[in-house]
């Protein structure tokens, strides 16, 4: 008797759970910044290597449904490995999604926080401009910064020599550049500085 005939042909809900919950552990990953370095690293490592694992598992058991003509089943198992093929092949769609909304969720528990700091500045007629570094990676860090006057965004040629002098002594003049990663509203913007 064909295996098909035993196994009703029901879509498999784990793969989908699972690829809820890993994106959630990149998100997490993203937003607990403050892990000093080799954690920051090893979490992330240990997160891919839980999703390859499991995407192989998941392929098997896809290749298997399939065999025994159960294409539902096949289908949904599939998800996981795509996911991560996904994932390897264009890593800043997921992992850009996942710093996005883990920048977010950062942001937003030090909100009031950093408002209160940006409002202690004295008013020097000059735009206020104000640097946290988050933490990060070993040889990457995120820093969050209120630029008052918007220049981060500027391609350096067209940020303001006084712009240039605030920032001297921050984060954002590392000599291998930073990127801004995510627009928080408000002046406020995560960016990934290459020190």
């Amino acid at each position: 008797m064909p295996t098909a005939a035993l196994a009703p042909d029901r879509p498999a809900i784990w793969p989908i759970l699972a690829v809820a919950v890993l994106f959630a552990g990149l998100v997490l990953v993203d937003t607990a910044l403050e892990w000093e370095p080799p954690f920051d690293a090893l979490a992330l490592l240990a997160l891919l290597a839980l999703w390859c694992g499991a995407a192989m598992g998941a392929a098997r058991q896809a290749v298997r449904a399939r065999r025994d003509r159960r294409p539902r089943r096949a289908l949904s198992l599939a998800i996981l490995p795509l996911a991560f093929l996904v994932t390897v092949v264009h890593p800043r769609l997921v992992m850009g999604g996942a710093q996005s909304l883990g920048d977010h969720l950062h942001f937003a528990k030090g909100r009031p926080s950093y408002l209160a700091q940006v409002r202690a500045l004295p008013s020097t007629g000059e735009p206020k401009l104000l640097v946290w570094g988050w933490g990060g990676f070993i040889v990457a860090s995120t820093s969050l910064v209120y630029d008052e006057s918007d220049e981060i965004t500027l391609p350096p040629e067209r940020q303001s020599a006084s712009w240039k002098a605030r920032t001297e002594h921050t984060d954002l003049a590392c000599p291998y550049g930073y990127r801004v990663r995510t627009a928080l509203g408000g002046h406020f913007y995560a960016v990934g500085v290459g020190c």
